[in-house]
């Protein structure tokens, strides 16, 4: 007799999403983590002293708030299990070495307010943009969160209205080309450029164009949320949902194969030689990169191939996690310092240089990302003292040089442009810090190779109906095998995705998804 009706292969974020949807059906479901802690990337530890509680990975959760996971509250996570969202208003800021800046709030007049000291005519072009994008984004949304369309389908979808047919347009060209149509100031086309470049992806890559579209009127009619007692508080939250719905969470369980009997997955079998079995389905929260020799390469080669072609993100991250004795003041003033966020860019074209000094391995230290969650999150740290991440771009790999070796002068460097950006920071304020290299992601995370967090790049041709592969969708050519995460749509980030495979999962197992996805 199967030990489970389910079995979920890793306790991220993702897998978790997808147990407690799959729990809440009715089924017998146990999560496998290899590791002792569930929640993949979003996860919050004390990794510098005591009292002070870091992000590892995630801490901006922006597109989850789209996620009707969160919007309708299908789980009960914030009406049951005590998740809680704090919206820091300006959500960013973006500063520039000579001190103008930018910040973005809640409300987009006032956010044309501050362009406006920069460039007049980009804050009612800023206005314009954020009504025509606003006015696409409860179609991504829609798109976003259930199984994705062939893209056949999808693009004939589009290609049925005038907005649907720009729309087609602005999905083929990059973040940057969208930017330069719609704005004049290089200034604020950098900051722009520098705030959706959060995502991961490079502003000349081509296939990103969405992300702006979907970057600015998220922000406006949801904000930028943090969990109250850090990332981690959203991955508890799931876990304890899960748990309430009879779910089963085994940690310290690496499985290192796939079991078969004939066309169907059984089960799988972990390190230790241990044989787990699943009467109806095997879903895997892992990369797809790793799937072909965990089942023993049988769906082929040209199968094989087709999931180890994808084109990785366009860089990484070098991210310190620090303990302060104070909250850095910044030079920009206090617009810039209430920020949820602070970002700092460089003019054109010495952005676009940097971002293509990363394709070749070097880093790019002068454009740091800052979040203190302490000052709106006392939670997080000891009282008078602050938490820090400081994010610097870096590529996967050093060029001609070891992570393990240079990790530490490089992340002075972005540390030591950092604190020309404000009026009180040095080392005398850092009490601890812990410097987290994409090699360090690497071994985090045996989903991650090269400290990749989001599996694959997020460009049109491995995105919506094309991720991982075109028409794929979350099925795995066995009988009763799934694939969930990141290396599916809707792609990387703190964003609860599984919920748009474990609708096509339930399907498949003959259950109605409907009743699952109420509020309860």
């Amino acid at each position: 007799m199967p030990d489970h009706d389910v079995i979920v292969v890793g306790g991220g974020h993702n897998g978790l999403t997808a147990g407690a949807y799959m729990a809440k059906a009715g089924l017998d479901v146990v999560v496998l983590e290899a590791s002792d802690e569930v929640g993949g990337g979003v996860v919050t530890q004390e990794v510098t002293l005591p009292g002070f509680r870091h992000d590892l990975h995630a801490i901006a959760h922006v597109f989850v708030q789209l996620n009707p996971l969160i919007r309708n509250d299908e789980l009960g996570l914030l009406s049951r299990y005590g998740l809680e969202y704090v919206f820091p208003d300006p959500a960013i800021a973006v500063a520039f070495p000579d001190g103008e800046h930018i910040e973005f709030y809640r409300d987009p007049d006032r956010t044309a307010e501050t362009i406006a000291a920069i460039s007049p005519a980009d804050a009612q072009n800023y206005l314009r943009f954020h009504k025509f994008a606003d006015s696409m984004l409860d179609m991504l949304v829609d798109a976003m969160f259930s199984p994705p369309l062939p893209m056949g389908d999808f693009f004939a979808l589009l290609g049925r209205t005038e907005a649907g047919r720009e729309m087609t347009r602005l999905l083929m060209m990059s973040y940057l080309d969208v930017i330069d149509e719609w704005f004049e100031h290089p200034k604020i086309k950098a900051a722009l450029a520098r705030w959706v470049s959060e995502l991961i992806c490079a502003p000349e890559e081509g296939g990103t164009g969405a992300f702006l579209l979907a970057m600015v009127p998220t922000m406006h009619r949801y904000g930028v949320g943090f969990p109250v007692g850090g990332s981690g508080a959203l991955s508890a939250a799931l876990a304890s949902a899960f748990v309430d719905l009879s779910g089963t969470i085994r940690t310290g369980a690496s499985v290192d194969r796939f079991l078969f009997e004939g066309e169907r997955v059984t089960g799988v079998r972990l390190g230790t030689g241990e044989e787990v079995t699943a009467a109806r389905a095997v879903v895997a929260d892992l990369n797809i990169r790793q799937i072909p020799e965990m089942v023993d390469h049988r769906f082929g080669p040209e199968w094989d191939a087709k999931a180890l072609r994808g084109k990785r993100t366009a860089f990484s991250c070098l991210v310190g996690h620090l303990a302060l004795s104070e909250a850095p003041v910044y030079a920009a003033g206090d617009e810039v310092t209430r920020a949820g966020i602070q970002e700092f860019a460089l003019p054109l074209p010495e952005l676009r240089q940097a971002f293509d000094g990363l394709k070749y391995g070097t880093t790019a230290v002068g454009m740091p990302s800052a979040v203190v969650a302490s000052v709106w999150d006392p939670t997080r740290a000891p009282e008078g003292q602050h938490t820090l991440y400081l994010l610097g771009y870096a590529p996967m790999e050093l060029e001609g040089q070891s992570w393990d070796e240079h990790k530490e002068e490089i992340f002075d460097e972005i540390f030591a442009t950092f604190c020309k950006l404000t009026t009180n920071m040095d080392s005398t304020k850092v009490l601890s810090r812990s410097i987290k290299s994409p090699l360090d992601a690497a071994r985090f995370n045996a989903s991650w190779p090269s400290g990749d967090a989001s599996h694959l790049g997020q460009q049109i041709h491995q995105y919506l109906g094309n991720r991982p592969m075109p028409n794929m969708g979350y099925r795995l050519p066995s009988d009763g095998f799934f694939l969930v995460g990141p290396s599916t749509h809707p792609g990387g980030g703190a964003n609860c995705g599984a919920r748009a495979g474990v609708q096509a999962i339930l399907t498949d197992l003959g259950i109605d998804p409907g009743p699952v996805l109420r509020p309860s």
